[in-house]
């Protein structure tokens, strides 16, 4: 979690620094645009399509899933219409407007998801406190639950499916966060939308702010649901537990004593008579991470009201998610591959008709791929910030502060990085194959924190084949001094051609 929390502020930092503001001055429609812009060469355009499609479609899939399960385990639905409910609003988002009409609906979104994660926080903080600022007080639910002895068991879920990770892979994996955020698709393209290259700035300083609130309210939520799940259930007799376990328990994500806590008597016989009076020890409670938010309202003892907008703002922030996702890979196929490499003299409303197609069949395909989803799924979709960081930022990054950078170097980052970080994904996450050993450590390298094996490589790459092949021309550089040059208008010429 807190490798979590750093890596989206440094993320978006870095975003709004080194990369927001030269995509939107350099006119591109897309980030493999962007590239092409800045290295002159469609073959560079294919490659970032490539790294954008294995990057996108696995989070679209699994923000699709984890808008569906959140809707089925708190709101009381089935799994059908849920899925069909999140297909069409995900449709719907998307399809009329396009990238702009997206980002104002993501923006509405992590309204609704902020207000939904600061209201009930707040109302615990004054109830309990006396102090309606949840980022101040929580530090007083840590201490009394430090009075008690042993350890509540936490599982990941499907919002963040990350197993324990120790010291090394914690450190790799924020490192591979922070960089994949600063070159994920999804985000870049949101910057597309600005007025400017100023104004893009100023939207990434904007969503740094909404990040830093739900950062700073993370750990408020898990000391106050940690609490009272010690007040409410450690040593309370099975007859007196709190209703939430068995309906949490019902939907998998509790389990007491190694089992779906259905009824007392099932804990009873799962745990042993003994609990019926003596009632549970920490150690016979393992919840998902995913419960400890949406779990959150129920867990301690608000009105029910605050877990359906809880919810809510859990679905509007996988909704929104899902939606910049479909956008941006329709986008990148519709207009990289189909416009600019196949129909390159086909008009902008045929464009308009393709793009719009390749983006239903996009989300229909995820749509079809979450509802079968297994967690090989979330495997990639937490590893793509690895492989964004590995494939694009090295190109992103030189593209702009070593005028030197040539079409090749960066090409070659970008296969070296994306291929090393790719093909370790798959053989770990849906190949089966144990971890790499890392010398003196006791786990493997996680699939979530390659990025820092495949950054370094993107780079060395990158400025190794750089220095081997010829110096950009004029007209190149002309071009990288364009892009860096503070003048509100971008660089409309197809420098691709």
């Amino acid at each position: 979690g807190v490798a979590t929390v750093a890596a989206l502020v440094a993320g978006f930092v870095l975003l709004a620094v080194v990369v927001a503001p030269y995509y939107r001055k350099s006119g591109g429609v897309t980030l493999p645009d962007y590239l092409t812009v800045r290295y002159g060469n469609p073959l560079v355009r294919l490659v970032a399509v490539l790294i954008l499609f294995v990057v996108t479609f696995p989070v679209l899939v699994a923000t699709m899933r984890v808008a569906t399960d959140i809707a089925v385990a708190t709101l009381q639905v089935s799994p059908q219409i849920a899925a069909t409910s999140v297909l069409v609003m995900v449709l719907v988002a998307s399809l009329l407007g396009g990238l702009r009409a997206t980002t104002l609906t993501g923006g509405a979104q992590a309204i609704v998801a902020l207000v939904a994660i600061l209201i009930p926080t707040a109302i615990l903080s004054m109830q309990e406190y006396g102090f309606p600022i949840p980022q101040l007080t929580f530090g007083y639910a840590v201490e009394e639950s430090a009075i008690e002895t042993g350890a509540i068991a936490v599982t990941y879920g499907n919002v963040l499916p990350l197993d324990s990770l120790d010291g090394f892979n914690i450190l790799a994996f924020a490192i591979s966060l922070t960089l994949g955020l600063a070159a994920f698709p999804q985000l870049v393209a949101r910057f597309g939308a600005a007025t400017g290259a100023g104004e893009a700035r100023r939207t990434a300083g904007w969503a740094l702010v909404v990040v830093g609130l739900f950062a700073a309210t993370a750990p408020a939520i898990a000391a106050f649901v940690h609490l009272a799940v010690l007040r409410d259930v450690v040593g309370v007799e099975l007859a007196d537990l709190p209703p939430w376990i068995f309906d949490y328990g019902r939907a998998g994500l509790i389990a007491i004593c190694g089992t779906a806590p259905l009824s007392a008597a099932a804990i009873g016989t799962a745990c042993g008579a003994g609990t019926v009076v003596n009632g549970l020890v920490p150690g016979d409670i393992a919840m998902t991470a995913d419960l400890v938010t949406l779990g959150f309202a129920d867990i301690t003892g608000l009105p029910y009201i605050l877990t359906a907008l809880i919810a809510t703002g859990a679905i509007a922030a996988a909704l929104a998610t899902a939606a910049a996702a479909a956008v941006t890979l329709s986008s990148s196929l519709g207009n990289d591959l189909v416009s600019r490499l196949v129909a390159r003299r086909a008009s902008g409303g045929r464009r308009l008709v393709v793009t719009r197609l390749v983006l239903i069949a996009a989300t229909a395909g995820a749509a079809w791929v979450a509802g079968r989803a297994s967690g090989a799924a979330f495997g990639w979709a937490i590893a793509a910030p690895s492989i964004a960081a590995a494939g694009l930022f090295p190109a992103l990054l030189l593209g702009v502060f070593w005028t030197r950078t040539t079409f090749w170097g960066a090409l070659g980052g970008m296969i070296a990085g994306s291929g090393t970080t790719i093909a370790y994904v798959f053989l770990v996450v849906s190949a089966g194959m144990a971890p790499v050993p890392i010398p003196g450590l006791t786990e493997g390298l996680a699939p979530a924190a390659a990025g820092i094996v495949g950054v370094p490589l993107g780079f060395v790459a990158a400025i190794v084949v750089s220095l081997l092949t010829a110096s950009p021309g004029t007209g190149r550089r002309d071009v990288v001094d364009a892009i860096r040059r503070p003048s509100p208008d971008p660089i409309l010429e197809d420098h691709a051609t």
